[in-house]
């Protein structure tokens, strides 16, 4: 309250001008590089972000870097992939946000902000890089990866204090597992596994509806053997009604990763709250409908009156719109042995992005109604001076109540992966895509196997079939 007495004509400046500004979502603002990506022309839509490099506002550059990561990525440049997803976790680790700006959008609008990133996304960088690293062979590298992804996952509930449920990240674990396996280091692979198949119990299978991953049910099941734990093994095979298989001595293994169709873009949704009073100099923003009630201290009876006057509020806050892939499932058939491996989803970033939103709901919602609080009063106060400047005020206040729609848009709905044991020489694969309503695609891909050795494949797919 002391802050708008004191600055009130400057706060008022600031909401109109920013109101002023485009109501376009994130995702709008950058149409004609999204659709480059859909129709599949990675040349321009990378063309695209080169030419607008130098215009790119600060507080959005964190997304120009992630887009830039994972075009290139697309395109097989894994340098320059990297380059770009170093950037944005430097970004993310070093970059001090603007106080002006921060203190700005909390009483106006949160997307003046600079874009931090989603705990999810910044975790997500890592899952890039340790695949650039891997797809050259590099492991030592791909394991530094791993290892930092699974530390960033600890800030970040370090962050929430442990609030969040979305806390401990199964894929992470188990990524780690596939490149120690490569490594051919069987018992930290088996530990990394093992964590990996406890997340996926007690958490995913409750958070994000989501089962242990066939791989990793037979990768538990090897390690142990080779590892010569040879009780957890028989454990393991009792508990997953699976048998330990050999594989040939002189074999190598394809790794490969489908990218499954492109995760959820943020829109905003708005909620509507009515204020009442309390007492003791408090008002109350309450929505029966979902049992929320966010006391407010205004103190001065004026300004009580002035929020009591309005009645009724809406409040913006983001929601997450999925986008459904067009392919559901996918196997992998190897000409030269017959063999048929289906995938199996490790990881589901459409749901963990709404678990990350709800896991921040009251935090947001208690924002938003705060920010429009102050928005309101600032009016009121105008009208009281000039009563033109006052209705000016009130109208952008209504305009600039507007959501963060900004998310790192091509990241995928979800990760799918199997392991594949292969003789040495050239390897010829189909991967087999199924849609939902059981229509079947194939990519063609050709590989080297060497004895011993891990070759790791992946594969984006962009299409998908509507909004949800």
């Amino acid at each position: 309250m002391l802050f708008l007495k004191r600055n009130r004509a400057l706060f008022c400046l600031l909401l109109i001008v920013v109101a002023i500004c485009s109501c376009a979502t994130y995702y709008q603002k950058h149409n004609s590089f999204f659709q480059s990506v859909y129709v599949g022309d990675l040349n321009k839509a990378n063309s695209i972000l080169s030419q607008s490099e130098g215009s790119v506002k600060r507080k959005d550059i964190l997304l120009y870097y992630l887009n830039r990561g994972s075009i290139f990525w697309m395109m097989g440049t894994f340098d320059s992939s990297n380059a770009y997803f170093q950037k944005a976790d430097f970004y993310v680790e070093d970059f001090q946000k603007n106080l002006l700006a921060k203190s700005a959008s909390f009483l106006v609008n949160p997307k003046i902000e600079p874009y931090g990133g989603e705990g999810f996304e910044q975790i997500m960088i890592h899952y890039y890089t340790t695949l650039n690293y891997a797809q050259q062979s590099n492991w030592d590298a791909a394991l530094v990866e791993c290892k930092r992804m699974l530390l960033k996952v600890q800030k970040i509930t370090d962050y929430y204090k442990g609030n969040n449920k979305y806390k401990r990240d199964a894929f992470a674990h188990n990524l780690m597992g596939l490149i120690y396996d490569a490594q051919r280091d069987y018992n930290p692979a088996f530990v990394a596994y093992r964590n990996a198949l406890e997340i996926y119990e007690e958490d995913y299978q409750k958070m994000l509806n989501m089962s242990v991953p066939l791989q990793l049910k037979k990768d538990l099941i090897r390690t142990a053997h080779l590892s010569g734990f040879y009780e957890e093994q028989r454990q393991y095979e009792e508990k997953f009604k699976l048998k330990y298989e050999p594989e040939e001595l002189r074999n190598g293994n394809l790794l490969f990763f489908w990218n499954k169709g492109l995760g959820p873009v943020k829109d905003q949704n708005t909620i509507t709250f009515a204020i009442i009073p309390a007492g003791n100099g408090y008002v109350e923003f309450v929505n029966t409908e979902l049992g929320i009630v966010f006391p407010f201290y205004v103190g001065d009876s004026k300004d009580r009156d002035g929020l009591l006057n309005m009645k009724f509020v809406r409040v913006a806050f983001p929601k997450y719109v999925s986008r459904i892939p067009l392919y559901q499932s996918a196997e992998i058939h190897v000409d030269s042995t017959q063999l048929v491996a289906p995938l199996s989803e490790g990881q589901n970033i459409d749901a963990i992005a709404y678990r990350s939103l709800a896991d921040r709901r009251a935090k947001e919602l208690g924002e938003a109604l705060l920010r429009l609080a102050l928005k309101q009063l600032a009016a009121a106060a105008a009208s009281k001076e000039n009563e033109a400047l006052g209705f000016a005020v009130g109208l952008a206040a209504a305009i600039s109540e507007q959501a963060d729609t900004r998310n790192w848009q091509l990241l995928p709905y979800a990760i799918q992966y199997t392991r594949v044991s292969a003789p040495p020489g050239p390897l010829k694969m189909n991967l087999v895509l199924q849609t939902a309503d059981n229509k079947k695609d194939s990519v063609e891909f050709n590989y080297t196997i060497a004895p011993n050795r891990t070759v790791v494949g992946t594969y984006q797919s962009l299409q998908f079939t509507g909004y949800r």
